[in-house]
């Protein structure tokens, strides 16, 4: 089979960016609305954290749930499901009333977020082009600052209806996310799984590739050590990414701006950043490398971060100085995302993307808890600089076991993790 030319590779890639543009827009919407809803729902500090992370605990168990079940079920079956997890509880978020009903409407909307994670990016990565796999990958994870910018953008149209007007940009969540849905369930199945499961017969793919690889090979060997690594990396880069990037609306808040309109302006900016360092990405991938990109974006992270701490950032610059960090965490957080769907094979490419996805989660719940803390007691400079060397972790465990996977055929790519 011609993997470098199947049909329905584009419209592959659009749906399954789709979910990411979604995972995006709930994940970020609910970062301004916490100053509204915490006081109508008079929320206590620790429950507002709870709130603001409930869906980052859904997604721990949303991606190894749906990660397996991808692998043994097949992609398509389920690309549907974990949408309508989202259309669901995004409405029902919208009509909480209490904190109860919001954490656990956030919870499990965050489940079906998880769960699109293995799922969305392994279907783009068995899609796409050997040559171009890379920019293709990279595009789809960029669809998240494009729904952020979106959920910035829906909190200003709807502001001006008064403080109920979180209920309005959570439900829109849920609507957008219908003809995705439609569109997904017409949505071809992945070549590469049909050929795993032996219901397709390929003479050219090499048969040895998942042959006697199950899930338990994930926790021992070469493969294990991966897949350990791997989790390791994204655990630490999430710590930092989302313990900063769920707050960019609080930290303009209190430390720039006092309007809650210059406050929209700029996260929207921040947005732009981003994805203006994923368009920058998307040219350097695959000509440079995936471990190029990985390494370049981690390094800058921990020099940006803990540059930020020294000079102790503050006041209006916080927007020019948050723009060219997004833009360069783009960088890092693009490749963490997708490599795991490059590395592993098709039997358990899933699996082990849930189980990494899982392991993030865990780093960006601790990130999420921990930086308001943070921020109160050791201020925001030491704040800085402590994400700094978490960052400055990650990429030295990513000079010693990332290795390059440009311009190869993943099944080439997963023989090399097994030998």
């Amino acid at each position: 089979m011609d993997f470098d030319n199947l049909s329905g590779k584009f419209r592959s890639f659009f749906l399954s960016s789709g979910g990411f543009f979604l995972d995006g827009y709930d994940l970020s919407v609910i970062s301004f609305a916490l100053f509204f809803l915490g006081k109508e729902m008079s929320l206590n500090p620790y429950q507002e954290g709870l709130v603001s992370s409930a869906s980052l605990m859904g997604m721990g168990i949303g991606a190894v749930l749906f990660g397996a079940l991808s692998d043994k079920l097949g992609r398509k079956r389920l690309m549907g499901v974990d949408l309508f997890f989202f259309s669901v509880f995004a409405v029902l978020s919208a009509l909480s009333n209490n904190f109860l009903q919001l954490f656990a409407s956030r919870f499990l909307l965050g489940v079906g977020i998880g769960g699109d994670y293995p799922i969305s990016s392994t279907v783009v990565s068995e899609f796409s082009p050997t040559r171009s796999r890379g920019r293709y990958l990279t595009g789809s994870v960029s669809m998240y600052w494009l729904g952020t910018l979106f959920s910035a953008f829906m909190n200003l149209v709807f502001i001006h209806t008064g403080d109920y007007f979180w209920r309005y940009s959570f439900a829109v969540g849920g609507l957008i996310a219908v003809p995705i849905i439609a569109g997904r369930i017409k949505l071809a199945e992945s070549p590469r799984w049909l050929i795993s499961k032996g219901m397709v017969k390929d003479t050219v793919t090499q048969g040895e590739e998942n042959k006697g690889v199950t899930w338990r090979d994930l926790l021992r060997g070469k493969i294990g050590v991966t897949l350990v690594s791997l989790s390791a990396i994204w655990f630490l880069f999430d710590v930092a990414s989302y313990g900063i990037g769920l707050y960019y609306p609080s930290l303009l808040r209190e430390f720039a701006f006092p309007s809650e309109y210059e406050t929209l302006y700029g996260t929207m900016l921040i947005s732009l950043g981003a994805l203006a360092g994923y368009l920058v990405a998307e040219s350097v991938v695959d000509s440079l490398g995936r471990r190029f990109t990985l390494i370049v974006g981690l390094l800058s992270m921990s020099v940006l971060l803990l540059m930020g701490g020294v000079t102790s950032v503050t006041g209006a610059s916080l927007v020019p100085y948050f723009m060219f960090f997004v833009a360069m965490e783009q960088w890092a957080g693009a490749v963490t995302l997708f490599y795991p769907t490059e590395v592993f094979p098709t039997s358990v490419r899933s699996t082990a993307q849930g189980i990494t996805t899982a392991f993030s989660r865990v780093g960006a719940v601790l990130g999420v808890f921990l930086f308001p803390s943070m921020v109160k007691g050791l201020e925001l400079s030491h704040s800085l600089m402590l994400f700094g060397l978490t960052s400055a972790l990650a990429l030295v465990i990513s000079v010693i076991v990332v290795k390059e996977t440009k311009s190869k055929r993943l099944e080439d790519i997963a023989l090399s993790q097994k030998s």
